[in-house]
């Protein structure tokens, strides 16, 4: 499989040499980005060097808004780099699966990655600090944490090994639990067979909370459910919403436990052959990218809950100052940056 993938990755560079050489055509766009913050255009005489081609992979399909918005930042930043840089988007895990696009930012390939930074806990362990259970109480939260000191400094420690976290984050909301029935306090959710993302965290999470979470891809999921593998799942209302997993199990516990987080990652070592006016056009892009996904799921959220309830979906109140009382809120403390990240919202939280 490596071979494959390595030769894969081989031919995928030098194809994207020759589209380089070639001068890759971007379409007209009268797109523009009015929130483009300090970040300016690059005039013609301020190009620099060959055109560049990034591909960014993610899980989304083409019609979710997460793809809408990417696909608006790819034409700010063609428009506003004079043509130089191209965003060519791979939804669905079209550019190959998460292992592969692991190995592809590792091996320094021209790719920007869309994942949680849980991922990266077996190379920079105190990135799954940023997913633990009960540390945010909004979405809004995760977004704000990284424009402050905390966040440079995770970024100057990742980048260390190698992997490179842009700051632009896609934040839809707060993930709950669906399932057949409430489950509202710990003697409730005690042995709870549910789904959860494989990763040490969202594991841990429920686990604590005495459940048995079973860490599985997003693609299989609604199969498990169906096949009553697992009795519930850990999803936001917009997931709930998208995945129609409501026609299927129609009890919602509000439970909040985790932000449903994902930003973009790449090889620090080929984010630097980047020119710095070009880094910053397309940071700045991406940034406002994921701003405003997480005004559309802020937007949305009520209109969806909505619907549901209509289709006879009940959503539930959970105890969470009984989950937290089990030790769900100390898993963060496991990480160096633990007491950082709490003080740090803190401070969010005081700043309102």
């Amino acid at each position: 499989m490596k071979k494959y993938f390595a030769l894969a990755m081989a031919l995928f560079m030098v194809l994207s040499l020759v589209a380089c050489g070639g001068g890759t055509k971007v379409p007209d766009t009268d797109s523009t980005s009015p929130d483009s913050g300090s970040a300016s255009s690059v005039a013609p005489e301020e190009k620099k060097g060959d055109p560049i081609v990034i591909s960014v992979s993610h899980s989304y399909t083409e019609l979710d808004q997460v793809s809408v918005e990417l696909n608006t930042a790819a034409k700010n930043v063609a428009e506003r780099t004079g043509g130089m840089v191209t965003l060519n988007l791979y939804p669905n895990n079209t550019f190959g699966n998460l292992v592969d696009g692991v190995e592809a930012v590792m091996s320094d390939s021209p790719l920007l990655l869309m994942t949680a930074f849980s991922q990266w806990e077996d190379i920079y362990y105190d990135s799954s600090a940023l997913q633990c259970g009960f540390v945010f109480e909004t979405g809004e939260e995760f977004l704000k944490v990284m424009d402050t000191d905390l966040f440079a400094k995770i970024v100057a420690e990742m980048d260390k090994v190698n992997i490179h976290p842009l700051n632009c984050s896609f934040v839809g909301g707060m993930r709950h639990v669906i399932g057949k029935k409430p489950y509202t306090t710990p003697a409730e959710i005690k042995g709870l067979k549910l789904r959860v993302p494989n990763s040490t965290t969202y594991l841990e999470c429920f686990q604590t909370m005495g459940a048995s979470p079973m860490g599985l891809a997003a693609s299989e999921q609604m199969s498990a459910l169906s096949a009553g593998t697992v009795d519930a799942l850990d999803q936001s209302i917009s997931l709930m919403y998208s995945t129609k997993s409501y026609e299927m199990v129609n009890q919602v516990t509000l439970l909040a436990q985790q932000p449903l987080a994902d930003a973009l990652f790449c090889s620090a070592n080929w984010w630097n052959t980047i020119p710095s006016e070009y880094q910053e056009i397309i940071e700045d892009e991406l940034h406002q990218a994921g701003l405003r996904y997480n005004e559309y799921s802020i937007q949305n959220e009520g209109t969806m809950r909505q619907e549901m309830e209509a289709a006879g979906v009940q959503f539930h109140e959970a105890d969470r100052q009984a989950f937290l009382d089990m030790g769900c809120k100390d898993l963060v403390m496991k990480y160096s940056i633990g007491q950082e990240l709490l003080d740090t919202l803190a401070e969010i939280r005081a700043a309102k």
